[in-house]
C-alpha cells in the first residue's frame, strides 16, 4: 500500500494570550498560595500561553465539572469549525469530501459530541464514519494519525479529518499540591485539524509511513487526569522525565529498525514538549543537538503544553520553518498516561 499523505494541517491557539508570569501573579497565586509556585512557573521555560478564558474570574469559585464542560462545548464548536475549514482549504477539499471524522480530546466531552455536532454544522456527508478518541491524554494526537492510516489502508481512496481540541486551563485547580502547581505552570489551550488522504506524489507533502504504541505498565500511575467534582485533576509525578529518558531510546531504535532506519537518518525530531525537563532529558538520551529540538522548544515557549494538540503545533513549525526536502524523514513522539509512548514516522515526497 502506498503511504497516505498529510494534505492539510491547521493549528489554532485559543483566543486569549497571557504572559507566563501573569498567569501566576494575576490568576493563580491567590488560589495556590505557595511560595514555591512562582519558581515553578519561572523554571517552566514558557513565555506565553493561550486560554479560552480572558481572565481568571471563571476559576475563582472553583466551578463544578459541569460548568467547565459546558464552557468547553460552547467554545470548542465554533473554534473547531474554523480550524477544520482552514485545514480543508489547504487540502483543496470540502466537508462533503471527508469519509471519516476523528475527534481527539481529554479536556471535555458530550454525547452527542463534537463529531456529531460539527458534522451537522459543516454539512458533512450523512454516511460519514466518526470516531472519538476521548480521555487518552497527550499522546492521543498521534493515536489519531494511526487511526487515519488504518482507514486509508482499508479504503485507500478515502479522506480522513482529524481534529484535536484541548482546553486545559479550564481545569486549573485550587491548592498548593505539586501536581496543581506544575499543571498550572505548563498547560495551555489550542486546537489542530489535519486532513489525511490517498498517496499524493506531489513534492512538499509528507507521507505517513508507520506508527507505534508502547506502554510501560509499571509507570501507569505516574501520569493521569482524574475526574473530580471540580473538573479534572492532574497527576504528574516528578519522575516522568527520568523514566522517559530510560524507556524512549530503545523504543525509538526498535521502531526505526523496523523501517530500515537509524537515528542519523531522521532530519526532523518532533518531540512532544510535555515539559522542559522532558525535552532536556530526551535530547541527552537520544544524542540530539539543540537544533534537533528547536521546534519542540519553540512551541513550549510560545504555547505551553496543549496536551494532544501540541505535537501538531510542532509539526506545523517544521512544515513552515524547517524547509523539508523530498526524502527527509520526521519522527513524531508523544507521551501520555499509561505511561504511553506514541510514535509516527513521516517522509516528504
Amino acid at each position: 500500500m502506498q503511504a497516505p499523505t498529510l494534505l492539510g494541517l491547521a493549528v489554532m491557539p485559543a483566543p486569549y494570550r497571557h504572559n507566563q508570569m501573569d498567569i501566576h501573579d494575576r490568576w493563580l497565586a491567590p488560589y495556590i498560595q505557595s511560595q514555591r509556585a512562582r519558581a515553578i512557573f519561572s523554571a517552566a521555560e514558557i513565555d506565553t500561553r493561550y486560554s479560552i478564558l480572558p481572565t481568571s474570574d471563571f476559576l475563582a469559585d472553583e466551578p463544578g465539572t459541569k460548568a467547565r464542560n459546558d464552557l468547553y462545548m460552547e467554545t470548542a464548536r465554533p473554534l473547531a469549525a474554523e480550524a477544520i475549514r482552514a485545514a480543508l482549504a489547504q487540502a483543496g477539499l470540502t466537508p462533503a469530501d471527508i469519509h471519516h471524522f476523528i475527534v481527539v480530546s481529554c479536556t471535555g466531552f458530550d454525547c452527542p459530541g463534537l463529531d456529531v455536532l460539527l458534522a451537522a454544522d459543516l454539512n458533512m456527508r450523512p454516511d460519514l464514519r466518526r470516531s472519538a478518541l476521548i480521555g487518552m491524554g497527550c499522546h492521543a494526537g498521534l493515536t489519531g494519525l494511526d487511526r487515519a492510516m488504518l482507514e486509508l489502508a482499508a479504503r485507500p481512496r478515502n479522506h480522513v479529518l482529524l481534529l484535536a481540541v484541548e482546553f486545559g486551563t479550564i481545569h486549573f485547580q485550587h491548592g498548593s499540591s505539586i501536581e496543581n502547581m506544575v499543571a498550572g505552570a505548563i498547560f495551555g489551550d489550542g486546537l489542530a485539524a489535519a486532513v489525511i488522504g490517498p498517496h499524493t506524489p506531489a513534492a512538499g507533502l509528507p507521507h505517513l509511513l508507520d506508527t507505534m504504541t508502547y506502554t510501560e505498565p509499571a509507570a501507569q500511575e505516574m501520569m493521569a487526569f482524574r475526574l473530580s467534582d471540580k473538573g479534572f485533576q492532574i497527576r504528574l509525578a516528578t519522575r516522568v522525565p527520568k523514566v522517559l529518558r530510560e524507556v524512549v531510546p530503545p523504543v525509538v531504535d526498535r521502531f526505526l529498525a523496523q523501517n530500515g532506519l537509524q537515528r542519523q537518518d531522521i532530519r526532523f525530531w518532533a518531540v512532544h514538549p510535555g515539559g522542559a525537563k522532558i525535552v532536556d532529558y530526551l535530547q541527552d538520551a537520544l544524542g540530539l543537538s539543540p537544533e534537533d529540538l528547536q521546534f519542540s522548544r519553540q512551541v513550549l515557549r510560545q504555547y505551553g503544553n496543549m496536551s494532544s494538540v501540541t505535537i501538531f503545533f510542532v509539526l506545523d513549525e517544521i512544515l513552515r520553518r524547517g524547509n523539508p526536502n523530498p526524502g527527509d524523514y520526521a519522527l513524531l513522539q508523544g507521551f501520555g498516561p499509561g505511561l504511553t509512548i506514541e510514535l509516527a514516522l513521516l517522509q516528504w515526497g
